[in-house]
């Protein structure tokens, strides 16, 4: 793809330089640019130069404003990869706490405390579905029905 490029870049410059060549006599006679701004009370005559230079300027003219929109373009995106990196951040600090917030309920037995009343946990005849976990009960810490459903 490089090569592609730039065997395409050297033949726009090859074509430019034929044109320009072939026509040598406009490209380098001289042209004076004159500015008049209100009718015979401001004009301005700038000194006579090649129509070449004019162009060349046009084009230096046209690279720079390009060049500062890809600049004002990738300065923007830098600003909003940070900002979603910092989302990304908090965003992971918050799962962590979450993950060892859940550690922690799994590892201690609240469903044992004596405190908890079980008799209202759950509405009657409800399902409790539970993923991937073994879970026993003793006859005399269960007081209502529940059906448990592995998936």
């Amino acid at each position: 793809m490089k090569k592609f490029k730039f065997t395409l870049g050297l033949l726009v410059i090859i074509f430019v330089g034929l044109v320009i060549y072939q026509n040598r006599a406009y490209f380098f006679a001289k042209q004076a640019l004159s500015l008049v701004i209100v009718p015979e009370k401001f004009q301005w005559t700038a000194p006579a130069i090649e129509n070449v230079a004019y162009f060349g300027g046009c084009i230096i003219i046209g690279i720079l404003i390009a060049g500062y929109i890809g600049l004002v373009s990738k300065f923007r995106s830098m600003k909003n990869i940070k900002q979603l990196n910092k989302t990304i951040l908090s965003q992971t600090e918050t799962i962590e706490s979450l993950k060892s917030e859940l550690e922690t309920f799994k590892q201690s037995n609240y469903l044992e405390d004596s405190s908890i009343n079980n008799e209202n946990l759950l509405p009657d005849n409800e399902p409790i579905l539970v993923e991937n976990q073994d879970i026993t009960y003793k006859q005399e810490e269960v007081q209502q029905s529940v059906n448990i459903n592995k998936a």
